[in-house]
């Protein structure tokens, strides 16, 4: 399984009870398709580089989370169906959870284990 983040910019005029249930819904979509999230963060409302749908500002939102390769497929289909989404990404995680870092460092000890006769 690999780590993956998603980000999506939902729109400004939402009320903060709406953003909260189309945050919910993206987590709901994740572990309905046997994801796992590890973290969600809130980043809270920007202003945009450039205007999205006349809009200059945007509701951002990022959760990492591990899952199979279809969820970013799911995730994608569920935020084009959104109107309230202005943008979104989803991309394989460089961010390391912990139990992958352990996971790697017991490789890295068997690979460099002296070789008995």
């Amino acid at each position: 399984m690999r780590i993956y983040e998603t980000v999506f910019i939902l729109d400004p005029s939402l009320d903060e009870h709406t953003i909260q249930k189309e945050i919910k819904k993206v987590e709901d979509l994740i572990t309905s398709q046997k994801g796992r999230i590890i973290k969600t963060e809130k980043w809270g409302t920007r202003r945009l580089t450039y205007p999205i749908r006349k809009k200059l500002q945007g509701h951002y939102t990022l959760i990492y989370f591990e899952g199979d390769g279809n969820i970013p497929t799911e995730l994608e289909r569920a935020y084009k169906l959104n109107e309230s989404c202005l943008r979104y990404l989803t991309v394989v995680s460089e961010e390391k959870t912990e139990g992958a870092e352990a996971n790697e460092k017991n490789e890295d000890q068997k690979a460099n284990a002296p070789l008995s006769d």
